[in-house]
């Protein structure tokens, strides 16, 4: 999710000028079962993204589209190349760290 409002400053927005040092390991929201959601603010930009507590990883093969985005943050190289490799079959990553979005279901 990305927010035109700067959640950990004292203005409505980020700015330029701003001398805050801020990184996605230092902030978070905690929703109400504990989950994490990193933020990631951007002056430059003037935005904050609102990350997933969890990877979201889709099965995108009953998609009609000829490409698909991956966003990488911090993985390790190893981890980018498992995660092409898995989305080259048309498969999702699986596992307690990813969700599909669904709220009702665990993969």
């Amino acid at each position: 999710m990305t927010s035109n409002y700067c959640l950990l400053g004292t203005t409505n927005k980020c700015s330029s000028d701003c001398e805050k040092s801020c990184s996605k390991d230092d902030f978070y929201i905690k929703d109400r079962l504990g989950f994490e959601f990193n933020l990631l603010p951007d002056n430059i930009s003037t935005v904050t993204t609102i990350l997933n507590s969890k990877i979201t990883s889709i099965t995108h093969s009953d998609i009609n589209s000829s490409s698909i985005r991956i966003d990488v943050l911090d993985e390790r190289i190893e981890e980018i190349n498992n995660i092409i490799d898995t989305v080259k079959t048309g498969n999702r990553l699986e596992g307690k760290e990813y969700t599909n979005g669904n709220l009702n279901k665990e993969i």
